[in-house]
């Protein structure tokens, strides 16, 4: 998410977009980031241990970002494989919300993370030197969503109660997270009378549901079975579970001095992210001074240096090509030029990708950045200024 989260094509849909990936992240996120590593919180935090620690080494990920936004402290990025996770889940998400043409990510994609061919958005290849001694993942964002080129911070979660205000002592009391002006994009929901949003958070408890709505307007407290996707909806309160208080987040001095990672093979995630892979933060607190090395004032990474930066239309023309030369029989039903938003390109883009290895769906991040011939599968290099 951002999150890989702020990979922002169209300035105008800033606010909302990041909002509902940040909450798309949000409901993967429920999971105890010390899981299988002989650590805990606890003695994470008294420097005991470490998440799954590795030797120190030089790694090659990506960052995905709006041009100028420039300098990785504060951020987030991936490596090959969770960065082609996240820019398939995005086309594998629009062909769920199909039903509905006026959900916010089905009307939206081809503006989304560089899909536009005149986007600005940028890639990066940093290689980038890291202590090895892995601390839970951080969410980096900008302070301020609609300024991506203002200064940025990292969280320990990314949905301190949603964008409703504070909630209502029922709401709080289940620990949900509620965001006014969206809805759940789901099937049947159970409808019950409420008269207000703690009503309404007080029924879902009871009922057991951990996704639900307040129609605001009829009054109404919407409890989904299975709700995937969230849409734009004036008059609603969405709602949703969030972490339960018997496994806070861990956060203390070293959380946000360390670097971060996390595996999207975790099953927290499902299947939403089919190539895999790994992603990183980057906190302020843990990056060394310019030229010195890793352990200098207890810093725990540092940018070797950008490799090459290429423009985001670019990579994403070559991964779905990827996808298109694996069933060219299924694709060749569809209408050229391709409208990658329409049912024909996303049904066969979904059953070509669950035919494809983790590697094969990844193929082309590595010859973006080795080539600078588009013909051959490269990108030129770009320019950040």
């Amino acid at each position: 998410m951002s999150t890989r989260t702020f990979r922002i094509a169209a300035p105008g849909a800033v606010v909302v977009v990041l909002a509902t990936t940040m909450l798309m992240s949000a409901w993967a996120q429920h999971h105890d980031p010390f899981a299988g590593s002989n650590c805990t919180c606890e003695t994470f935090c008294n420097y005991e241990c470490a998440i799954n620690a590795t030797q120190p080494a030089n790694l090659t990920l990506y960052r995905m970002t709006p041009k100028g936004v420039l300098g990785m402290d504060n951020k987030n990025t991936g490596d090959a494989h969770g960065d082609t996770s996240f820019v398939l889940s995005h086309r594998l998400t629009a062909y769920e919300c199909r039903e509905d043409p006026n959900s916010f990510f089905c009307s939206n994609l081809a503006q989304f993370e560089g899909d536009d061919k005149n986007s600005t958005d940028l890639i990066e290849s940093l290689t980038i030197e890291v202590d090895g001694q892995w601390g839970p993942y951080l969410y980096c964002n900008p302070d301020n969503i609609s300024d991506p080129l203002g200064s940025w911070s990292c969280k320990v979660d990314i949905t301190p109660g949603g964008n409703a205000g504070p909630p209502p002592p029922q709401c709080k009391a289940a620990n949900v997270t509620v965001y006014s002006d969206l809805c759940w994009n789901g099937f049947n929901p159970k409808v019950v009378p409420a008269d207000s949003l703690g009503d309404c958070c007080a029924i879902a408890s009871k009922e057991g549901k951990t996704k639900f709505q307040f129609d605001t307007v009829k009054k109404n407290c919407e409890l989904y079975t299975f709700a995937f996707n969230v849409k734009s909806c004036k008059g609603y309160d969405l709602a949703f579970h969030e972490q339960g208080p018997e496994t806070p987040p861990c956060n203390c001095s070293r959380v946000h001095q360390s670097a971060g990672r996390e595996n999207l093979l975790n099953n927290n995630y499902g299947n939403q992210y089919i190539a895999g892979g790994e992603w990183y933060s980057h906190p302020l607190g843990g990056m060394c001074e310019e030229g010195q090395p890793l352990g200098f004032k207890n810093c725990t990474w540092r940018v070797v240096k950008v490799n090459k930066v290429i423009h985001a239309p670019c990579m994403y023309q070559h991964l779905d090509d990827n996808v298109v030369q694996n069933d060219p029989d299924c694709f060749s039903r569809c209408t050229k030029p391709y409208n990658v938003t329409s049912e024909c390109y996303l049904e066969c883009y979904t059953a070509s990708t669950k035919t494809m290895s983790k590697d094969a769906l990844t193929q082309p991040w590595s010859t973006a950045f080795s080539s600078d011939t588009v013909g051959d599968g490269g990108c030129p290099p770009a320019t950040t200024a």
